[in-house]
């Protein structure tokens, strides 16, 4: 029997994209739903939408019994709802999905059988692009040694979601920082822990399509008080990727002294970039 895959969909208001060219939950959900694999679960945590997302997905439910809905009483943080789809899931493979992204009907059909065939992989994902910029297709692959994979990220990390949002051994999820701690770039920390593991693929058969209206984007998003209280994050806002990624490296053989230097300095360097955009 085919293996179980789980997709996770976390979503506040998932009709906030509405215009006619924009991604929101019900072209989200149809492209899960048309997959040309079938042996998957739908995890839906609503995450107390005031729009119609919650009479839409009741609907929905109804007519596709893959589709587990849970509806928050009370207001979590998308860093809890993305954490409460996942320790809802039960497949071998898992994958997070946005509300405003959508995958080809063929994705998980063809990540499935690159990870089953591939077990030094620790996830795989198709190439991408924006909605507001379909010609412009991005592919990377991180599956080299263990230094160059870790060296890699920092080059791709503007676009590392597509590790985020990669098709993952599901068991290999734990083992990666509790993305409900919702730390600065705790996107970034994930997909590192992912890097420690294994090899990351960008397949070409398949495509995932991003939106651009994500809680990451919106303005005061890095504002909010979880990150402008603490004030090691006003000299290093990436002090806990910084953090994470020394105490998981440090005293591995994989890596050589220099080698280890060279990542540290790299993660540091990303603080200097963040400032010539930001402050906090």
């Amino acid at each position: 029997m085919k293996p179980l895959v789980s997709v996770g969909l976390p979503v506040k208001n998932g009709f906030g994209n509405n215009s006619e060219n924009k991604i929101n939950i019900s072209k989200s959900l149809q492209a899960l739903q048309r997959q040309t694999y079938n042996n998957i679960e739908i995890i839906i945590s609503n995450n107390c939408s005031t729009d119609s997302t919650k009479s839409f997905l009741e609907e929905k439910s109804k007519t596709d019994s893959r589709i587990k809905i849970f509806h928050q009483t009370k207001e979590i943080s998308w860093a809890e709802n993305f954490r409460f789809v996942l320790n809802h899931s039960n497949g071998k493979y898992f994958r997070w999905n946005a509300a405003d992204d959508m995958i080809s009907e063929d994705y998980i059909e063809n990540n499935v059988n690159f990870l089953e065939s591939n077990s030094d992989y620790i996830s795989s994902s198709c190439k991408f692009f924006y909605e507001n910029a379909p010609n412009m297709v991005n592919s990377f692959d991180l599956d080299k040694d263990l230094y160059n994979r870790l060296k890699g990220f920092f080059k791709y990390r503007h676009i590392s979601h597509n590790i985020l949002y990669s098709l993952v051994r599901r068991e290999n999820m734990y083992k990666t920082i509790d993305i409900a701690k919702d730390y600065w770039a705790v996107d970034w920390i994930f997909d590192l822990d992912l890097l420690l593991i294994g090899k990351f693929k960008t397949l070409n058969k398949g495509y995932v399509v991003y939106g651009t209206g994500g809680m990451s984007r919106q303005k005061n998003f890095i504002r909010r008080d979880i990150y402008i209280k603490n004030k090691i994050y006003k000299i290093l806002p990436f002090y806990e990727l910084m953090k994470n990624l020394f105490l998981k490296t440090f005293f591995l053989k994989d890596l050589t002294f220099f080698e280890k230097v060279s990542i540290y300095f790299t993660s540091l360097k990303i603080n200097f970039y963040f400032f010539k955009k930001h402050k906090i």
